[in-house]
């Protein structure tokens, strides 16, 4: 250990001379032409190759069954300058490629996925298919490597590069693809979290008291065994999730759960690192009496405790961009993977790497007037029911709820019930955006019926606009969409769609359903593409960070005036709460006050009831679960995001900030220094 330590001193004083970092700069910039060089040429080729399939492709038709139609469909393969390209995996879909009119319904899928048979194996086809992609990743390799080189971090560049490449090789050499893209995301992963870090400590490196404070906590944070713990976790780890994804399974459920997986891994990591780190850094700082040499010098307890506030941010930022960057990538590389057939592909590209906005039909509400009289009349004709509240058995107020309750659920069933022959309108609106924009709206629906077995077929007619009415089978309580004509939606964004529960005979004779089916209240939307997958991701990836800004100026602002184990089983308790105040909401909907309790009563009830409702208020946008709709493909909109992070990364920041910086101002450091905790 000796030797290696005096090695790396003598090469770390080798690179600090200024031309030795040029001759780095030289033998990267080669090593990395020679690299990428290779990678860009069969990118270009590649293009050029999939354009001329399109080509082709666009003449096909098996209406006429001309020669490029019947090639595709008997031999799975199609003719570029004299070389047939394709296979027995082509031939397998070919059929469903051509739509009613004959001709090929996707020919920028078609092409990409008849080309992709005769991609180089050492490269993901939807990558090199995109030269101007592969030229800027290479550039952004390139401008990394050199950024290591200039910031003095050579060393660690070229050891990641030796041990990556090492295991690359061994997994190459056995056959393990997996294993080798998993090894060059680890290795990845690990050298720009080191880059971005010394980036941090470069640009906090100033003398500013808050600044020099936020540098020190970072320097602390890559130093601490459990901060290590938690970073080569999620480092590690990471890369790894794609290949516990079975294979197998249809590539949207594939995508779905590595998205799921992902980023909750990463804000899970992130946030356990933040709430142990922001309580130990101030809490031992506080307790081994290191407090006194810094504020002994011009450092206040505000720029103190803010100072580490900012490391902290700054660290979950970058913890946050390293971690997105990998599930990104990995989601890109695992959309390479084979669709199990066309809807699977079109699935990925219209449902889940997307961003959708929802539009849901629009109910009538029961006239309140008319639900206080019901109420009233179910009380008055129930003797029953009368003699429980005369005695006291019963509270009236509860028993005015639970009917108020249950009428309502029943006002709201019945427009969602469609019997068995008969027909039901829903109308939608708001959909101008998806009138003039050229994705397919679909619409997405699930359906109730009888015991609600899997193993049944039921029709149902489902007609858009005046447009004439297509029959879907549906299976019960599994989720279907059916594509929307653009041309079904009026003018003004409004979409009427009706359901009959009927189907159609061979002979064009309609007949009734088998029973009464029902929906629930989401049981049918309309869902239009409004955006990307990548500015979706980009939006829940600051609101994690929103999140991750208040647990951290909550374990830095308790530590400050408690000790470590108080604080941080405060902090977490916080956390959970705050995690779980999706429940809060429907316990405050189930939760009513007592008119016939005395007064005193009363006023605690209302006195719970405004505090939790408070609460659930302020920690709302904290249990958006931002992750559930980037799987789903729905668009999370810029005003959630702000909302979140004023509310959340902002008020309650600052408000817990400011409540324990006066706390701290107050106390005496020197009674709480040198003891237990």
């Amino acid at each position: 250990m000796i030797w290696l330590r005096a090695w790396h001193e003598r090469l770390a004083n080798w690179q600090e001379v200024p031309k030795n970092r040029w001759i780095l700069t030289v033998l990267v910039s080669v090593c990395a032409v020679a690299s990428f060089g290779p990678l860009c040429w069969s990118s270009y080729k590649y293009s050029e190759l999939r354009t001329r399939i399109g080509s082709v492709l666009s003449e096909a038709n098996i209406e006429e069954r001309n020669q490029v139609a019947v090639q595709l469909l008997e031999r799975g393969t199609v003719t570029v300058d004299g070389v047939e390209i394709g296979g027995v995996r082509v031939q397998a879909v070919a059929d469903q490629m051509f739509a009613r009119d004959g001709l090929i319904g996707d020919v920028a899928f078609a092409s990409s996925f008849i080309a992709s048979s005769a991609s180089p194996g050492w490269a993901p086809a939807n990558i090199i298919e995109q030269p101007l992609v592969v030229i800027c990743i290479s550039i952004l390799a390139l401008s990394l490597a050199l950024l290591a080189v200039w910031l003095g971090n050579s060393i660690a560049l070229f050891a990641l590069i030796a041990i990556t490449g090492g295991l690359m090789g061994i997994f190459w050499t056995t056959s393990q693809l997996d294993l080798v893209l998993a090894s060059a995301g680890i290795g990845f992963l690990i050298f720009s979290f080191l880059l971005l870090t010394r980036v941090a400590l470069i640009f906090l490196g100033s003398p500013i008291q808050i600044f020099a404070v936020a540098n020190t906590l970072i320097l602390e944070a890559i130093r601490q065994r459990i901060s290590i713990g938690f970073i080569g976790a999620l480092l590690i780890v990471l890369p790894l999730i794609p290949l516990g994804i079975d294979s197998r399974d249809p590539l949207r459920y594939q995508l779905q759960t590595f998205i799921s997986r992902g980023t909750s891994l990463v804000f899970l990591v992130a946030a356990c690192l933040t709430l142990f780190l922001s309580c130990s850094t101030v809490a031992f700082e506080i307790r081994d009496k290191q407090i006194w040499n810094i504020l002994t010098k011009p450092v206040s307890r505000f720029q103190y405790l803010a100072g580490k506030l900012l490391g902290l941010t700054v660290l979950n930022g970058i913890v946050l961009v390293v971690g997105s960057f990998a599930v990104f990538v990995f989601v890109q590389l695992m959309s390479t993977r084979a669709p199990i057939d066309n809807q699977d592909a079109a699935a990925v590209r219209n449902q889940v790497l997307v961003a959708r906005e929802v539009a849901r039909p629009q109910y009538k509400l029961i006239d309140p007037e008319k639900l206080r009289e019901t109420v009233n009349g179910s009380i008055q004709n129930d003797s029953i029911l009368r003699g429980e509240i005369a005695d006291g058995i019963k509270s009236e107020s509860d028993v005015a709820r639970q009917i108020r309750s249950q009428k309502t659920t029943e006002f709201m069933t019945a427009q969602r019930l469609v019997n068995a022959g008969e027909s039901e309108e829903f109308i939608f609106s708001g959909l101008s955006e998806a009138r003039r924009a050229a994705a397919q709206p679909v619409l997405r629906y699930c359906f109730h019926m009888g015991r609600d077995t899997t193993h049944e077929l039921y029709p149902v007619l489902m007609k858009f606009g005046d447009l004439q009415p297509i029959q879907v089978n549906f299976v019960p309580v599994q989720k279907n969409i059916v594509e929307i004509p653009v041309k079904a939606i009026q003018e003004d964004g409004t979409l009427v769609v009706t359901l009959v529960n009927a189907g159609v005979t061979r002979d064009g004779q309609i007949y009734p359903g088998e029973g009464s089916f029902n929906f629930d209240a989401d049981g049918i939307e309309v869902l239009h593409r409004v955006g990307g997958f990548e500015g979706n991701f980009f939006r829940a990836v600051l609101i994690d960070w929103g999140k991750l800004i208040f647990i951290a100026a909550l374990g830095v602002g308790s530590a400050s005036i408690l000790s470590f184990p108080v604080a941080v089983l405060l902090s977490c308790t916080i956390f959970i709460v705050g995690s779980m105040s999706t429940f809060l909401s429907v316990a405050l909907d189930n939760y009513s006050i007592s008119t016939d309790a005395n007064v005193f009563a009363q006023f605690f009830q209302y006195i719970i009831r405004a505090i939790v409702q408070f609460v659930w208020w302020a920690l709302k946008p904290f249990s958006s679960s931002s992750s559930a709709d980037l799987i789903d493909g729905q668009v999370i909109p810029w005003k959630l995001v702000f909302v979140s992070i004023a509310q959340v990364g902002i008020g309650w920041s600052v408000a817990v900030f400011s409540l324990c910086l006066l706390a701290f101002k107050k106390k005496e450091i020197a009674i709480y220094s040198g003891g237990d905790g």
